[in-house]
């Protein structure tokens, strides 16, 4: 959407060749089972099906979907509470299958931007946006694990406000974000879809063996030929299983494995923390025929009391986008205080006030932990230990998945796409 977060490649097939299968052996119910049923589960479990395997995806909430949520409960109209753009146009598989289900895809233009500051201040924040990406890869090529993207801040206020921006959309302030990390994600064109992302993956999602309301909460790993996870719903055994709960939440200890995991996975978990990214929905009196589609107030990033205003096309909703401490520090204060704000931002830019407001306090979310998982500074491998098989029998993937489509919708789906590659290679 932002900044680097406009486009990736893709760096991992999206089109699987069927391999051949091998027959269950030993006492197991389903040869995998997946824990999760968001993106990378639903994109995991298409391949693993397809393939001719018995598979169980266990989903603790009552709805598929994950963190891509379409829902009409808080504004009257479909809002997207988590994932809400197909990011990097057709390197996303996303977009591709949107299209199979004959999903309409809105291009979303971010420089149709409305700037506070003047006539050319437009102008003059995208010169920062065109200076930044090779100002990240410069410096990115001499920098050491824990450089932060605050290393970047140049004293000039539009290469700032563009740097400050950019951060908000990686989920944090300049000095929470890993430079290499960020260097890490390309960007290009976004587009929005019909029905929003939940609804596309509840449509992926169709046909797949998924088990609503059942919460895995351990993993017995002891028996040499299978592996036992259990929950409220009793106990299942497979050939191989893969975790697609968020780090934020394993970091936590919501999930027992028994043996305890390598020192190697826990240290990943805890350095995949919470991006600090809060967003509202915005019903508005009444759908906008025309304006930009975005708003953004650079002096108000550059006082760290940033917003991004997004006027949606598809319906008479608008978000508002908070980030870093002073989206913390909103949260923190409560819905009605972050409603306020958002009403604020909406107000400050179309003279407009909303007639109903919604968010979801993911970072409280049981099953979440957080929007996606923000990368800590120094923490060089620790994508890439997280997703490291254990045994060659346990795996654990998503979002936080290594790549330049990491912290994304699409690259949570690639990630489940790669995760049962490997699963079958090793089943």
């Amino acid at each position: 959407m932002l900044g680097r977060r406009r486009v990736l490649s893709l760096g991992a097939s999206a089109a699987l060749a069927a391999p051949i299968r091998l027959g269950a052996s030993g006492p197991v119910d389903r040869d995998c089972i997946i824990i999760g049923a968001g993106a990378a589960g639903i994109a995991a479990g298409r391949a693993l099906v397809g393939w001719g395997y018995d598979v169980a995806i266990c989903e603790a909430r009552d709805r598929v979907g994950g963190r891509a949520w379409t829902s009409v409960e808080g504004l009257g109209l479909p809002w997207d509470r988590g994932a809400q753009w197909l990011h990097n146009g057709r390197d996303n598989p996303l977009w591709a299958l949107a299209r199979e289900q004959r999903r309409a895809l809105i291009w979303s233009d971010f420089e149709n931007m409305q700037v506070s500051g003047g006539t050319d201040a437009a102008a003059a924040l995208f010169a920062g946006f065109e200076a930044l990406d090779g100002r990240i890869d410069t410096m990115a090529a001499r920098a050491v694990a824990d450089t932060r993207l605050d290393a970047l801040l140049t004293g000039n206020p539009w290469t700032d406000a563009a740097l400050i921006l950019s951060a908000m959309s990686i989920g944090g302030d300049p000095a929470q974000i890993s430079l290499t990390d960020a260097a890490m994600m390309e960007s290009g064109r976004d587009a929005l879809v019909a029905d929003g992302p939940g609804g596309l993956l509840g449509a992926l999602a169709q046909g797949l063996p998924i088990h609503l309301a059942h919460r895995v909460s351990a993993i017995d790993m002891r028996a040499a030929d299978h592996l036992v996870v259990s929950g409220d719903f009793g106990q299942l055994s497979a050939r191989a299983v893969l975790v697609t709960i968020p780090p934020m939440l394993l970091s936590q200890g919501t999930l027992a494995v028994t043996p305890r995991l390598p020192d190697r996975h826990l240290a990943a978990f805890a350095a995949l923390g919470p991006a600090n990214f809060v967003k509202v929905g915005l019903r508005l009196p009444s759908m906008l025929q025309s304006g930009p589609e975005f708003a953004v107030d650079p002096a108000a990033l550059l006082a760290d009391q940033g917003a991004l205003l997004h006027l949606d096309p598809r319906a008479a909703v608008a978000s508002v986008i908070f980030a870093g401490a002073h989206g913390r520090a909103l949260a923190h204060a409560g819905q009605a205080a972050l409603a306020d704000a958002a009403q604020a931002v909406l107000h400050h830019h179309t003279g407009l006030r909303a007639i109903a407001t919604d968010a979801h306090d993911w970072r409280a979310d049981p099953f979440s932990g957080g929007t996606w998982a923000l990368l800590q500074p120094g923490a060089a491998t620790a994508r890439q230990d997280y997703v490291t098989p254990v045994d060659d029998r346990l795996f654990f993937t998503g979002e936080a998945a290594p790549g330049p489509f990491a912290t994304t919708l699409g690259g949570a789906w690639i990630s489940g796409l790669v995760a049962a590659e490997a699963m079958d290679a090793a089943m």
